[in-house]
């Protein structure tokens, strides 16, 4: 069997050495056509010795699928994400889903940079249809990638909107964890919220501010401070509410990263986690059980959150609509108690 040096084989070379047209080629490669064992046997010995690859992208454009979903991280860094839980979490689902049905992934690393010069490297035939987790709420993107009719759905994204979207029930989960400090006998409560930009922000808040007023608790305005997910103001605003001079008995955090925080900051006081002062988070990350007192939080389901929005995303590919697009798909959150969470001193 002839050899190309260091040049690879194409289908051409593999039917010049077989002796057989183009077309018999491409039937063996994609098993679309009934041939002679003996034709058959042939072409696939000399793709073995010649080491012929079949190029992703030419049969993609026969296709018009590559088999391959993109998976763009919207606001967060693609230097953090190699640390972020919250992403990893969810990307974990996504690869799963994605293996099952025998589809590839690929990352966009490039933060989003408007329209005009982002979208079109997310349509640029690489992938069949694009993931996007955690947009920020003025970030064009999901609009964007919508009206050049690229298969896309959001993870943790503002709705309605035309692009399907997946997350966990963000209001439920905040409402369920501050009805717990409630019913443990907790009137002073504290609330520190996460970023503003982020689709999480209003509903987590509004769930805090719902338990409050059905339990008839008034809501302190010095009581619910503007955060950060990334758990760098902690050490300041726990100290800052804890010299109040009716300090809060408990603080529900906006994530497990702050509600760690608040425990660390609290300690390094003199402060009793939770003799003195109740925490409960959010997410339920694996480090909620590496601080002492492991933290009481709000689970969401990160891998069936990745499973479901990739599964949406197939779909979308497959038959080009979501009927249901408007109406987010919300999973539910579960309350985990743990030890930093007890009733009022």
């Amino acid at each position: 069997m002839r050899t190309l040096g260091n040049k690879p084989p194409t289908i051409k070379d593999i039917a010049a050495a077989c002796g057989v047209s183009e077309a018999t080629v491409s039937y063996v490669i994609n098993g679309k056509r009934v041939l002679r064992d003996d034709t058959r046997l042939r072409v696939q010995t000399a793709i073995r010795e010649m080491r012929y690859h079949p190029s992703a992208v030419a049969r993609g454009l026969s296709s018009k699928r590559l088999h391959t979903l993109g998976v763009s991280l919207g606001a967060i860094d693609a230097v953090e994400f190699l640390s972020h839980t919250y992403v990893s979490a969810i990307l974990q689902g996504v690869v799963t889903q994605a293996q099952s049905n025998g589809l590839n992934i690929t990352l966009f690393t490039e933060p989003w940079m408007g329209s005009s010069i982002s979208a079109p490297r997310l349509r640029d035939g690489r992938t069949d249809g694009v993931l996007v987790i955690g947009p920020r709420l003025e970030s064009d993107i999901l609009d964007s990638l919508h009206g050049l009719g690229v298969p896309t759905v959001a993870v943790s994204a503002e709705g309605p909107s035309a692009v399907p979207m997946v997350d966990v029930d963000n209001y439920a989960g905040a409402r369920m964890a501050t009805e717990h400090l409630i019913k443990l006998g907790h009137r002073r409560i504290a609330y520190l919220t996460g970023n503003d930009y982020l689709a999480s922000y209003k509903p987590r808040l509004q769930g805090y501010l719902d338990a409050m007023k059905h339990a008839a608790i008034p809501v302190r305005d010095e009581f619910v401070l503007q955060s950060d997910f990334s758990g760098t103001l902690m050490t300041g605003q726990t100290i800052q509410l804890l010299g109040l001079t009716e300090p809060p008995t408990a603080i529900f955090a906006g994530n497990d990263i702050m509600g760690i925080g608040v425990i660390e900051a609290a300690k390094s006081i003199g402060v009793d986690v939770p003799g003195q002062l109740s925490v409960v988070g959010f997410d339920d990350i694996g480090a909620c059980v590496n601080v002492t007192p492991n933290l009481t939080t709000i689970r969401q389901p990160f891998h069936e959150i990745g499973m479901e929005a990739t599964k949406l995303l197939i779909e979308m590919i497959k038959t080009g609509v979501h009927e249901d697009a408007a109406k987010p798909v919300l999973l539910a959150p579960t309350l985990v108690m743990r030890q930093s969470t007890a009733g009022p001193a």
